[in-house]
């Protein structure tokens, strides 16, 4: 079985590393720190997990938001999470949750997105 590739924005990959070990069974991620060279791949990709870490990383999220792909949202700051809950495309992972919470949480993203 062929895996699904996962486009993954982290500009500190720390999340893009624990996603390669938990889920590398099942898909492919390939991560970006930034955005150059970025506009014309997103549509090689069966999902796009954007961990923000920033407000101003908004600004980039805001460029991928709508092109199509299911996204999935992660992050630490309660502001952002906030704002982002009344948008309903966005499937929103709370990277404050312990390890195994995050985990099945994901997992759950992740199969629900990929079977669609």
């Amino acid at each position: 079985m062929k895996k699904k590739k996962v486009l993954v924005y982290d500009s500190q990959h720390c999340f893009s590393r624990f996603l390669k070990y938990e889920f590398k069974k099942d898909f492919a991620f390939e991560v970006y720190k930034n955005f150059k060279k970025f506009d014309n791949i997103i549509e090689h990709y069966a999902i796009m997990l954007f961990v923000l870490n920033s407000e101003e990383e908004l600004y980039d999220l805001m460029r991928i938001y709508k092109k199509g792909v299911p996204l999935i949202v992660c992050t630490f700051n309660k502001d952002i999470k906030s704002k982002l809950k009344m948008i309903d495309e966005i499937l929103l992972l709370d990277l404050s949750k312990v390890k195994t919470e995050m985990r099945s949480e994901l997992k759950f993203f992740l199969n629900v997105i990929s079977n669609e």
